[in-house]
C-alpha cells in the first residue's frame, strides 16, 4: 500500500502519532531544564520514555502497512520523522525561538 502522507497525517492514527512525537520532543526538552535525579527530571524522563514506547508501536505499524521505516530526529531547531537516508520526511516541525512577545513561557512550532 502506498503512503499518502497528507491523508495519513489527517487520520486519527496520524494525528495521534504527531501528538506523540511533539510530546516526546517537549519531554526531552524539559529533561534538559531539570537537574538529574530530581522529581521534576524523573517525571519528564518517564513521559519521554512513555512517548518512545508509543513511537516504537507507530513505527512498526507504518513499516508493516506502508513498507517505510521512519526515524525520530530532533535538534534545537526542529524535530520530526525522516527516513534513515534523510530523503523522505513524514513531517518536520521547525521550532520557533522564544520571543519577547510570549515572555519565554512557550516555544511555538510550525510544520514544514
Amino acid at each position: 500500500m502506498k503512503l499518502n502522507k497528507e491523508r495519513f497525517l489527517k487520520t486519527e492514527l496520524g494525528s495521534s502519532l504527531k501528538d506523540c512525537i511533539a510530546s516526546w520532543d517537549m519531554a526531552l526538552d524539559a529533561c534538559r531544564k531539570h537537574e538529574y535525579y530530581t522529581i521534576e527530571y524523573k517525571k519528564e524522563r518517564n513521559a519521554a520514555d512513555y512517548c518512545q514506547s508509543q513511537w516504537e508501536v507507530y513505527k512498526m505499524a507504518i513499516k508493516q502497512f506502508y513498507g517505510v521505516e521512519y526515524c525520530f530526529t530532533r535538534t534545537d531547531e526542529y524535530f520530526g520523522l525522516v527516513t534513515e537516508d534523510r530523503t523522505d520526511w513524514l513531517f518536520k516541525i521547525v521550532k520557533l525561538k522564544e520571543g519577547r512577545e510570549n515572555n519565554g513561557k512557550e516555544i511555538q512550532a510550525v510544520e514544514v
